[in-house]
């Protein structure tokens, strides 16, 4: 039977060492047809593995009810990554962050009263272990341990021609090699370690989990019996050494190396960095004696409500296009960091053996990397199949030609270049074909043991020497690459150009590529008239080549209108009675928006505030908006003055619950009351030398914070007069300082600025029997000393509750769906902002460039292509402030139609008229001229 087992220096499989060079790619971001096309990618980037995310809100999205089809067909995904000759890497959660809309986690878990997320609490375990048997039944015969006779004919057979190097060899056994449980548990709780993290862990075993198991706790809680990884993006080459000091028995693994962040609604764009930094960083993953995943390396796209809430702002909403910079962009396209990529990821791949073989010894001292001004560093490797020499040169540092000593006292002149990091090897054995004892050019691959590719920059003077015979190699400075031969070996030499078009492929080497297409041919790179074909055996072909032009975009018009009048007006007869303030978890719409109807008894007027309510709320009094409660452009997080008749209409929209922090379990839609409020001064507090109380008496994961550790801090204590008696509103923003609130010495609930998006609201019922005069006690408890320069009064806010107003009336709710067909008709201009439906259709053909909507002219809302929710767009306020960052939303070519009309149908909450929306096609993406 296969097996897999590890060591400090890597995986093995049945005696085969592996190292890994991963990315990410979530297969629910991804059209099901484009699986394959996504995953070659990353092949022909030079990884030799793919890391993907199980979200289980997706595969059970009711209880006991488990989807693996179509789209979520999770055991096909793994297939095809096997099928391409890659390892996989499956983190199965139950929670796994990944900017999704609740880490995962299905929205229905929030329905049960009381529930701890994250930890060992009764009926989420329960519900994790149903969960994580389903999808074990999914994969469980595609772990690398299955044997041959138990896998589908398609893996059982082995890989076609072009497998990855280094990557799964086919027979005795399926792709995936690791498996991860959680993801980001950032506290040290050793009980529930113990009673969850471990748990989890049992779960998978009991399952036919045979694999490894890692964690992605960044060493805050380890678990017993799994692997310790680290997931960072800079100072990687000192936290790596330091986590093999910590785990010497386990190979070093980033987990999640990002090289890009998520855009969040109301925000630029976040540029990724620039692709020498990209190439630098990873290289000092490689110099650590590590292995890596990028995560992402192809975001792709947040269809319909995915997206989830940062915890970077308490505005921060996930946009639709999870582009984040990617190697491989949102439609498929590759730019300058897929280059980077595939530079320094074909080089560990193809030389796996070197690294996977590297010795375990301590390593040498070497100049810190800031990444900025540090000057040169080596960083010199040592194993059984050769030896790898690293130089990384800080941004500002001048030379660009170095000598290095070797360790036979030789001296080797390197030509760095513009790059900031180059890359030698030392005493290599080619596959027994010949020994490469040393050369100051970068080695790029080694195709089937008879090809070595090699590069540097254009016109400097390369030296290889080869079983003791020197060679000395002009690099080419066009576009023709240099081929020489050395026994039954053939020796390509590429400038950094070339190698940044050149694709391996069956044949051999293609250069003025910028990839393979579905049978395996080069496609034409821009800028490169020829393609130069250079077989296994040296011989240079060319071929005439051209790029063809962008097609013209097919266009819009015929639009129709379903206005929402009814809803909006309230006298639709989709309502229905509900029990008060219900979330819309409990209403069963765990994601996009749902409609309230409350009624007043009277016609109200004040500064009205939600407290207990996300995301945004549209509020109507007689069809017409008053106003939108709620983050984000467009809308006040603070309370607003408003005149409402007496039955109010709210249209609640749920832009994501939290990806990560701790306020995982934030319900959505209107689940507390309306109230009308006035503002209180807190004023100066007593402050008073104290220890930190316990955050752990609130919840049993508490990120950034280690149980039973009470730090020294500050005591905060105001006094608050009861003149009233229908409580007060604390509403706390940005405060720069962890604590906990509490009243009249019970907990309130626990503050943390990096954790919890820099909000907190505190709803504080009056009391019963407390007399009207009496005073209540709040107190903040600091984790730390508390800091004079900060003004309180901007980071805290106390208001006074003067009316309860939607506590007598009648509620009801009707569901947010997209309309009948025969609802549409002749568009209108509305006197007044009012959530509109809008159709049209047009004709498409396939054209192998990715197609975009830009909704030119429109606010916020849905779009839908051939009944599909694409997911939600964004781009300016009902006054028409333009909202960035995205203006392009992907219209994936699976679902478009080219043997009849497409329908196209946009909601849009203000109900803008569609005369600017058009079609774009733009090969790389969303924030791409």
């Amino acid at each position: 039977m296969p097996s897999v087992s590890y060591d400090g220096q890597s995986f093995t499989v049945d005696g085969r060492r592996v190292w890994l060079a991963s990315g990410s790619i979530h297969y629910p971001r991804v059209p099901r047809e484009l699986w394959r096309d996504r995953i070659r990618a990353a092949k022909q980037a030079g990884l030799n593995c793919i890391d993907t995310s199980v979200f289980w809100a997706l595969h059970e999205p009711k209880p006991g009810r488990f989807v693996f089809e179509g789209d979520l067909d999770l055991r096909a995904f793994v297939q095809l990554v096997g099928e391409e000759g890659l390892y996989c890497i499956l983190r199965p959660g139950p929670y796994v962050g990944a900017d999704w809309d609740l880490g995962g986690l299905p929205a229905w878990l929030l329905r049960t009263p009381g529930i701890k997320l994250r930890q060992a609490h009764p009926p989420f375990l329960e519900a994790c272990a149903r969960y994580l048997g389903a999808v074990m039944e999914q994969v469980r015969d595609l772990q690398v341990t299955a044997s041959s006779d138990r896998l589908p004919p398609s893996l059982a057979a082995g890989n076609a021609p072009g497998e990855a190097a280094g990557g799964f060899a086919g027979p005795g056994g399926g792709p995936i090699i690791l498996m991860q449980i959680e993801n980001e548990w950032l506290c040290h709780n050793q009980e529930q370690a113990d009673l969850y993290l471990r748990e989890l862990a049992r779960y998978l075993r009991e399952n036919g989990c045979e694999v490894p198991i890692s964690n992605a706790n960044n060493l805050w809680q380890r678990v017993e019996g799994t692997i310790d990884t680290w997931n960072a993006h800079h100072r990687l080459l000192s936290d790596l050494r330091q986590l093999a000091v910590v785990q010497p028995h386990a190979p070093r693994l980033v987990a999640a190396y990002r090289p890009g962040q998520a855009d969040t609604w109301g925000r630029s764009h976040a540029d990724s960095p620039d692709p020498d930094l990209l190439l630098h960083r990873l290289a000092q993953v490689l110099a650590s004696g590590a292995q890596y995943n990028l995560a992402m390396f192809h975001g792709g796209t947040n269809f319909a409500f995915r997206s989830g809430r940062s915890i970077d702002r308490r505005d921060a909403f996930i946009t639709t296009s999870y582009d984040n910079a990617a190697p491989l962009r949102e439609g498929g396209g590759r730019g300058p960091h897929y280059l980077a990529v595939k530079r320094i990821s074909t080089f560990a791949s193809q030389f796996h053996q070197l690294f996977a073989h590297l010795e375990l010894e301590p390593p040498h001292a070497a100049v810190t990397l800031d990444e900025e001004n540090h000057p040169l560093s080596v960083v010199h490797l040592r194993g059984s199949q050769g030896q790898v020499v690293f130089l990384f040169a800080g941004r500002g540092y001048k030379p660009r030609n170095v000598s290095l000593v070797l360790p036979n006292g030789l001296t080797l002149p390197v030509t760095l270049g513009p790059d900031r990091v180059a890359w030698l090897l030392l005493k290599t054995n080619l596959g027994g074909l010949a020994q490469l004892e040393y050369t100051n050019l970068r080695p790029w691959a080694f195709v089937q043991r008879r090809m070595l590719v090699l590069f540097g920059p254009p016109g400097s003077e390369g030296l290889v020497c080869l079983d003791d015979v020197p060679l000395q190699l002009t690099v080419p400075t066009g576009q023709e690459p240099l081929v020489e031969h050395h026994e039954d070996l053939t020796i390509v030499v590429l400038n950094t150009q070339q190698v940044d078009a050149a694709v391996l492929c069956p044949q051999g080497l293609a250069v003025g590529a910028s990839g393979l297409d579905e049978e395996d041919q080069p496609v034409p790179m821009k800028g490169w008239p020829q393609l130069h074909l250079v077989s296994l055996d040296g011989e240079l072909t060319h071929q005439s080549q051209s790029v063809a032009r962008l097609p013209r975009a097919p266009r819009l018009g015929g639009w129709t209108q379903a206005l929402q009048t009814p809803l909006a007006d309230g006298s639709a007869e989709s309502y229905e009675p509900i029990e008060g303030p219900t979330s819309l978890e409990e209403l069963g719409c765990g994601e996009g928006y749902g409609w309230y109807r409350i009624s007043l008894g009277r016609a109200r007027r004040g500064k009205v505030m939600a407290p207990l309510a996300a995301d945004r709320l549209h509020l109507y009094s007689k069809g017409k908006l008053q106003g939108v409660l709620g983050w984000g452009p467009g809308a006040s997080d603070e309370p607003v003055s408003l005149t409402l008749s007496s039955e109010v209409v709210i249209l609640a929209d749920n832009l994501g619950h939290f990806s990560a922090g701790i306020h995982l379990d934030q319900r959505k839609g209107l689940y507390g009351h309306l109230y009308l409020v006035k503002s209180l001064r807190l004023g100066k507090p007593q402050v008073e030398a104290s220890r930190a109380p316990d955050p752990f008496v609130l919840s049993g994961y508490v990120p950034g914070r280690r149980k039973g550790e009470h730090l020294a801090g500050d005591s905060l204590t105001w006094t608050i007069k009861a003149a009233g008696s229908h409580g007060w509103i604390l509403d706390v923003r940005d405060l720069p300082m962890a604590g906990m609130f509490l009243l009249d010495q019970e907990p309130l609930g626990y503050y943390d600025p990096v954790h919890s998006a820099g909000m907190a609201r505190f709803v504080i019922e009056p009391g019963e029997g407390q007399p009207r005069q009496s005073r209540r006690q709040l107190r903040l408890s600091l984790f730390s000393p508390f800091r004079e320069s900060i003004r309180l009064e901007d980071h805290l806010k106390l208001y006074q509750v003067t009316q309860v107003i939607s506590r007598k009336g009648p509620w009801a709710f009707a569901r947010w769906s997209v309309p009948e067909a025969q609802a549409f008709g002749k568009p209108q201009q509305m006197p007044h902002p009012q959530p509109a439906w809008y159709r049209c259709e047009f004709l498409a053909s396939r054209t192998g460039v990715p197609l975009w909507l830009e909704p030119r002219g429109m606010s916020k809302g849905q779009i839908f292509l051939n009944g599909r929710n694409v997911g939600r767009y964004f781009v300016a306020t009902a006054q028409g402030t333009p909202t960035p960052p995205q203006k392009l939303y992907y219209l994936p070519d699976p679902w478009l139609y080219d043997d009849r009309p497409n329908e196209l149908v946009l909601f849009d909450e203000h109900g803008m008229l569609p005369r600017r929306v058009r079609l774009v096609y733009n090969p790389m993406g969303p924030h791409e001229k």
